[in-house]
């Protein structure tokens, strides 16, 4: 298991997975928000020009649409541009727990 399996009861995180299957990182930040990036052969993305996105509560656990996103009975994103996941970054960072997600 790595540390990116757990989320982290610490403020703000980054985690780090090199493993080739599930390859990216998680980011908790201080409105208590994890974002997923990952790339790895195992998730909705070609491993080079986009990745899969999702965001959860990091306190419940409970899943997070992030506002600017269709989801598509999902709550994953796949396949986003670099644009797009630099996007999903920052309006996660910003949104509210309770009024957005």
């Amino acid at each position: 298991m790595s540390n990116t399996d757990t989320i982290s009861d610490s403020l703000p995180s980054i985690n780090l997975d090199t493993h080739p299957v599930r390859q990216g990182f998680t980011l908790t930040f201080d409105n208590r928000i994890t974002v997923s990036i990952r790339w790895g052969s195992c998730n909705y993305s070609d491993g080079r020009t986009n990745a899969e996105c999702a965001a959860w509560n990091a306190d419940t656990r409970d899943w997070i649409h992030v506002i600017g996103f269709n989801y598509y009975e999902d709550d994953v994103l796949a396949r986003l541009s670099t644009d797009e996941v630099a996007k999903f970054i920052y309006m996660a960072s910003t949104m509210t727990i309770g009024v957005n997600g």
